[in-house]
């Protein structure tokens, strides 16, 4: 099972795939994030975003119906894809190679999302990557009819209880 945990950059996904992945037996977190890392001294994205690159997104597909395939277990995918049709693609290539995937959005209302990002001491120099995204992610997500949302502003324990719950 790939559950991908997704909402706005700063919305505490990264957080909360740690803790499930404590909290399911066996699980371990796998970030996208870095394909697009091991990509980025290869190939050059246009708008500085390695999910605009096609090749990002079918690595994804790739990597992670591989680790479903060859190492079974649940994988927690911390990912935003604020990108509808990016998520399509990405979703549609994992489900299509017969890999169960669910989706759990992080729901933050943009007041508290928007302090969050400015608070936050760890990723101080993504603080405006994420700002500049705050709009796009909230109206992708708010247009989404088959995700299942998780109340983002609970403590990131409660948080991680109501995605195990969901998934099991």
């Amino acid at each position: 099972m790939i559950v991908w945990i997704n909402g706005p950059f700063g919305g505490g996904k990264t957080t909360t795939a740690g803790l499930l992945a404590k909290r399911l037996d066996g699980a371990k977190v796998f970030d996208p994030e870095y394909v697009g890392y091991m990509l980025m001294p290869f190939v050059e994205s246009p708008t500085g975003d390695f999910q605009d690159l096609p090749l990002w997104r079918h690595l994804v597909v790739e990597t992670m119906t591989g680790l479903a395939r060859q190492h079974p277990g649940t994988w927690v995918v911390p990912m935003s894809l604020i990108n509808a049709a990016y998520r399509t693609e990405i979703f549609d290539g994992i489900r299509g190679a017969g890999a169960d995937l669910r989706e759990v959005v992080l729901a933050v209302p943009e007041e508290q999302l928007r302090a969050r990002i400015d608070a936050d001491q760890v990723e101080t120099n993504a603080r405006r990557w994420r700002q500049d995204h705050v709009a796009q992610a909230l109206a992708t997500f708010a247009a989404l009819t088959d995700a299942h949302f998780i109340d983002g502003t609970r403590t990131p324990d409660e948080v991680t209880e109501a995605i195990a719950a969901y998934v099991s």
